[in-house]
């Protein structure tokens, strides 16, 4: 009797351990690899991170000290920057057409700049927060940090369509934050974690989730913010976060 005891207590003491499984998982996480260190401007609260040719432009947030800079990484020559008024939290950036869209945080304002000297020529109104930008060479795609990503016309910033980011076991993934259009894919940010997820762009699906949490060391984890900051070009990706003290180039492994 004592022997079913044990064996129904075991049945339920790993029953229980199931139902504490995360059941929102995605693919397993592929490795990468450091290519280069570059520093990073700590002052700088990251919220979007894009090349376009060997010039980096970031945008930073926090009220006061939001910001849009342009700079080489190799040796950090400033090309050019202007900040926001202290009204604005600074969001998500993007370059399409030679114009730079800068998302708000709640401000439900996207500033436009001309790329070549950071002139601001418009600005374009939305509902609801700006998270995250990025671009597909003809539309501009955001998100707000819920499980869908929006679709914008770069004109007048309508809403053009909506997918839903869903994992295999198709249950949603929330919290997308800064974005990268690379490789046929949207890589996201996932706020206040470690990860960055690669999203199909037609069905919504997460094809790939990377772990990143061992790039910084434990101190410069304390020091820092969260990861936030995905850059793309000639095959690697450029990462770093808010108030970090680097950027990585890295490659993520094929599985």
């Amino acid at each position: 009797m004592r022997s079913l005891y044990l064996i129904l207590f075991y049945l339920i003491l790993i029953s229980g351990c199931s139902k504490d499984k995360p059941s929102a998982d995605v693919p397993s996480e592929p490795d990468y690899e450091i290519i280069n260190i570059f520093p990073h401007d700590t002052s700088y609260f990251t919220q979007g991170f894009e090349f376009v040719g060997d010039t980096l432009v970031e945008g930073t947030g926090s009220y006061g000290n939001s910001k849009l800079i342009k700079y080489k990484i190799s040796d950090s020559q400033n090309y050019g920057e202007v900040s926001l008024s202290s009204d604005y939290f600074g969001e998500g950036i993007t370059v399409l057409n030679g114009k730079i869209y800068q998302l708000t945080w709640q401000e439900q304002i996207c500033f436009v700049y001309n790329f070549s000297d950071l002139e601001k020529i418009n600005e374009l109104s939305y509902a609801g927060d700006g998270w995250g930008l990025c671009n597909d060479g003809t539309n501009l795609i955001m998100s707000n940090g819920s499980s869908t990503l929006y679709y914008r016309d770069p004109a007048d910033f309508s809403i053009l369509k909506t997918i839903a980011v869903k994992d295999s076991n198709n249950i949603s993934v929330s919290q997308l934050n800064e974005l990268e259009f690379a490789e046929g894919k949207i890589y996201a940010n996932i706020w206040q974690t470690d990860y960055i997820i690669a999203i199909d762009p037609v069905t919504g699906l997460v094809s790939n989730k990377f772990n990143l949490a061992d790039l910084l060391t434990a101190e410069e984890y304390y020091e820092s913010n969260v990861l936030n900051g995905i850059a793309y070009k000639n095959g690697s990706f450029y990462v770093t976060g808010k108030n970090w003290p680097k950027v990585f180039e890295i490659k993520f492994s094929d599985r």
